[in-house]
């Protein structure tokens, strides 16, 4: 057993733990809604993230940083397989999943935690030397740059899980100062495409594509195309990126006015869709899509 009394080593673990939770909570809710049994996982995972960190801080223990080594590498061993051969269970199974910044920050994170904590159990003892000023220095810098990284990727999962909220959202998205609107378009099958346009009074307009397969899951989509038409007739093309399964974005400038939208893609399968949408940015109204 160790010491009763944490060191620099173990405060760092415990803070990369409470991130990697804390990520874990913000993500659960959207897990829920594309496949029960992941919230389960997601929820669990991060409940036990939370309380190992609890006790890490209150009495490390070796039973404890072993527990840790172990469930972090399952956890990030789960990860990779997700994002490569595919999980073989849930909406898409043998389907391989995109790394995003949100997951893969939380996977770094419960890396260097197995790496921790496998170091602390082979030397015990330079672990509790890191109880000098100069190891809580270290520790106080590393938790500076990992509180602001944690933060926005709880962030962007959030605003992901809004624009995700999938059929039977409120169509229209109102506030001071915005010129939003929201158009759906059925791409046959029990698919469906949402796309949000999100114009502010000042700078520019964000997009987001998000695809969505028969289940509610997201739609692999590989490869996105998207042109506007502005109130006044030219024509507009705009680079999207992906953010992750099914879920493509932009930031742009759009004049205020309906605009016509015309996208291309290709889905994983290699099926093409074509489709084109009217959207007002300044009255945030969508206009009925049709699907080519």
């Amino acid at each position: 057993m160790t010491s009763s009394r944490p060191s620099a080593a173990h405060t760092f673990l415990a803070a990369a733990s409470l991130a990697a939770a804390g990520i874990h909570f913000a993500v659960m809710g959207e897990h829920f809604q594309e496949y029960a049994p992941f919230g389960v996982f997601f929820s669990v995972v991060a409940w036990l993230q939370a309380l190992w960190a609890v006790g890490l801080v209150l009495g490390p223990t070796r039973w404890l940083l072993a527990a840790g080594l172990v469930g972090n590498l399952g956890v990030v061993a789960v990860w990779i397989v997700s994002r490569t051969a595919g999980l073989p269970l849930g909406p898409e199974p043998g389907v391989a999943e995109a790394a995003s910044f949100v997951d893969v920050l939380s996977t770094v994170l419960e890396a260097v935690i197995a790496v921790g904590c496998g170091a602390v159990l082979a030397r015990p003892g330079r672990a509790a030397s890191l109880r000098s000023r100069a190891g809580w220095v270290a520790i106080l810098v590393s938790v500076l740059v990992l509180a602001p990284l944690t933060t926005v990727a709880i962030a962007s999962s959030a605003d992901h899980a809004t624009v995700e909220a999938g059929p039977g959202a409120e169509d229209h998205h109102e506030g001071a100062g915005d010129r939003s609107g929201l158009a759906r378009v059925d791409l046959g099958g029990g698919r469906t495409l949402q796309a949000l346009v999100d114009a502010r009074a000042q700078g520019p307009a964000q997009v987001h594509l998000t695809f969505f397969d028969a289940k509610g899951g997201p739609l692999d989509v590989t490869s996105v195309t998207l042109e506007g038409i502005s109130p006044s007739g030219s024509t507009l093309d705009i680079a999207v990126s992906k953010f992750e399964t099914g879920h493509y974005a932009a930031t742009t400038d759009l004049e205020p006015g309906l605009w016509e939208f015309k996208l291309d893609a290709i889905t994983r399968d290699g099926e093409q869709i074509a489709t084109t949408f009217g959207i007002d940015v300044d009255a945030a109204d969508s206009v009925s899509p049709t699907v080519g």
